[in-house]
């Protein structure tokens, strides 16, 4: 049910039992009938202090009869239990009858995923040639994670941490207030820890742009982003080529992506990028 339901997110059920525990995702279910059949679901977890996400399904055919209702003031009370200033839910755009619902009970439409997907074989860099040189000039250069580590060693950690929160400025918030604090920094060993989860499939764990010193701009497995002070300059538009380039090399067929961010939308679209579905992020006040 949940897997038809976000089919993006199939591989999830597999791992719930492993995260049992107060500090792990509450989960409920709705049963009807004698066999107890299952059909709804509905889910509860902490994404920071105060802020807190929700998932709700209900199986076709027993929709509109009070089902969603119920869990989702079972949700909404655990929450508020648990000290939640907030509740967060997701609906793709396409999702007419959810979206009506979750706005109907309270929620407001924070931002908007799009989520992309580029044809790697056939994307053309051509318009894109010289862009580097042109950084280069400036004193910005492009180089991979991986060099960088074996330049600096540990201290690349803790020079990439710095980037990460200093590009959160301006990027949007999927739960901005109220609530008792914004979401905590990164620490490096954070950064460590999340790059490695993703190194097999990033073997040079992204690409970086460095002036001097300081990195201005990231691209891999958490995303895009560059410093605020550099924006506009091309940046991003560089070190989306360069992983592209460095895709079609290695024979990558696709690559995905997702941006609430209408800059990057605009620089992932110049590349070749289709936006496949959208998905939309509302949240209640409790």
């Amino acid at each position: 049910m949940f897997a038809a339901a976000h089919p993006e997110r199939a591989d999830e059920p597999a791992a719930w039992g492993a995260s049992r525990g107060s500090a792990g995702p509450r989960r409920y279910v709705a049963v009807t009938g004698v066999a107890e059949r299952i059909v709804g679901y509905g889910g509860l977890w902490p994404v920071r202090p105060g802020k807190f996400r929700i998932d709700l399904v209900v199986a076709p055919g027993y929709r509109r009869c009070g089902i969603g209702s119920r869990l989702l003031d079972r949700l909404t009370g655990e929450a508020r239990a648990a000290g939640a200033w907030t509740v967060q839910a997701r609906a793709d755009s396409d999702r007419a009858q959810s979206l009506a619902f979750l706005q109907h009970r309270g929620f407001s439409e924070t931002m908007r995923m799009h989520r992309l997907v580029l044809d790697v074989a056939n994307a053309d860099l051509r318009p894109f040639a010289g862009i580097e040189r042109r950084l280069a000039a400036d004193g910005i250069v492009l180089t991979t994670l991986a060099e960088e580590r074996g330049r600096t060693g540990d201290a690349c950690w803790a020079n990439l941490c710095d980037l990460h929160n200093a590009a959160r400025e301006g990027w949007p918030d999927p739960d901005p207030g109220p609530g008792p604090g914004q979401e905590e920094l990164h620490t490096p060993e954070e950064i460590r820890r999340l790059y490695h989860l993703h190194q097999q499939d990033w073997p040079g764990l992204g690409f970086l742009a460095v002036h001097g010193e300081q990195y201005v701009g990231f691209v891999g497995p958490l995303g895009t982003a560059v410093r605020p002070s550099l924006r506009g300059r091309g940046i991003a538009t560089a070190l989306k080529v360069r992983e592209v380039a460095d895709a079609q090399e290695r024979g990558v067929s696709t690559l995905d992506g997702a941006t609430g961010n209408l800059a990057m939308l605009k620089v992932n679209e110049r590349l070749g990028y289709q936006r496949t579905s959208t998905e939309v992020r509302l949240v209640r006040p409790l």
